[in-house]
């Protein structure tokens, strides 16, 4: 940590990054699964089209990169 972090905003920051990945294997988890884009959007609130760019970078279409959020 930096000596001139805020703490309180450090720690939620570390929470949001956990959160994240978390959220990111469970798309891909029912990616996997074989559910449409358009249940797994309606889910966690954001576009077929953006979970059709995760989906399409995880199979090697795309950046190795995992895409930020919207």
């Amino acid at each position: 940590m930096a000596r001139d972090e805020i703490i309180e905003l450090r720690h939620l920051r570390d929470e949001y990054d956990r959160a994240r990945d978390a959220l990111m294997a469970a798309i891909n988890k029912h990616l996997d699964a074989g559910e449409s884009n358009a249940r797994i959007a309606r889910s966690v609130d954001w576009s077929r089209e953006y979970i059709a760019r995760i989906r399409k970078e995880r199979d090697g279409e795309g950046t190795t990169r995992a895409p930020e959020s919207e």
